[in-house]
């Protein structure tokens, strides 16, 4: 493709106008702004309309209710407008939701102003400032992760971790390059028309969310096809056998068996030492003296 080719599939409309002007924060601030002005509700949900979107975050909260302990406290990172908190309200003690867009987060106060648990926060579009350590039961992020920078989204991963309580779960949802589906979206952005109106969208395979969840600090439970990842604090970072079989991860696995030759050298050398202190207990006991001891020993005992 040359970049005075056409570009299909545009729909020419007012959303399709606003992009990117540049990699900073305040450049991607400015995008959300201006798309949540534009048309909020298909920028949140691509060829939306007002009943997909309250269905689709009602699926999403049923999906989501696995995870919530009594009382949860719960965050939505990319919250936009409260498509999904709206449905986690009634599931948890609180539900927050953090988006780098201004106009996203008033727009959501005002359409879920009645329910008093749920609350907007904007956040500086890199971190998690705001929430303490270990504060939260369950740290959730639904089509939002690709939007950002991968360092970034990265960071939001490692920030994650922090602000879970021990044993608190991850649950978020990219699109995956090797789905034939997603890659049609990947191959329409790479069309001429993105070149002079980019649009911040990030694609991954499993073995690198996989690499990313696990050196953010989780142990990567489960990873659908779709890529909707459950990861856990549990303080020991790594891969579920199911996610192994599904990325095919050699490194892994040669870890793991690294980890039982280790533990094997270490029993074969309990073991050795082991038969060294018995034989040198058995010359003990040979020795004339200890023989004449013992022998004293056993009758005073029958006495």
């Amino acid at each position: 493709m040359r970049l005075t080719d056409a570009t299909s599939g545009l729909k020419r409309t007012a959303l399709e106008g606003v992009t990117l002007e540049g990699e900073t924060l305040d450049a991607h601030r400015a995008f959300w702004d201006r798309s949540a002005e534009v048309d909020s509700l298909v920028a949140i949900l691509a060829d939306g309309d007002t009943e997909s979107f309250e269905t689709s975050g009602r699926r999403e909260a049923e999906l989501l209710k696995g995870f919530l302990p009594p009382d949860a406290h719960v965050l939505d990172i990319g919250c936009g407008t409260g498509r999904i908190m709206r449905h986690v309200s009634p599931l948890a003690a609180e539900v927050h939701g953090v988006d780098i867009s201004r106009e996203m987060c008033e727009q959501g106060e005002k359409q879920l102003s009645d329910l008093p648990n749920v609350h907007f926060h904007v956040g500086n579009g890199y971190d998690l400032d705001g929430f303490e350590d270990e504060s939260l039961d369950l740290v959730y992020s639904v089509v939002a992760l690709q939007h950002m920078p991968r360092p970034i989204a990265f960071n939001y991963l490692r920030e994650s971790f922090r602000v879970l309580k021990p044993g608190g779960t991850l649950w978020f949802y990219v699109p995956n390059l090797l789905s034939d589906s997603d890659f049609a979206g990947f191959n329409h952005l790479a069309q001429p028309y993105f070149v002079s109106n980019p649009y911040p969208m990030n694609f991954f395979t499993p073995a690198e969310v996989a690499r990313l969840v696990t050196m953010a600090g989780f142990r990567l439970e489960s990873l659908t096809p779709e890529m909707r990842a459950e990861a856990r604090k549990t303080g020991e970072p790594g891969l579920s056998m199911e996610v192994e079989a599904m990325i095919g991860a050699p490194a892994d696995r040669e870890r793991l068996v690294a980890e039982v030759h280790k533990v094997t050298a270490e029993r074969d050398r309990l073991a050795e030492r082991n038969a060294l202190l018995t034989r040198q207990l058995d010359t003990i006991r040979s020795q004339p003296v200890i023989k004449l001891a013992a022998a004293a020993r056993r009758k005073l005992r029958r006495r």
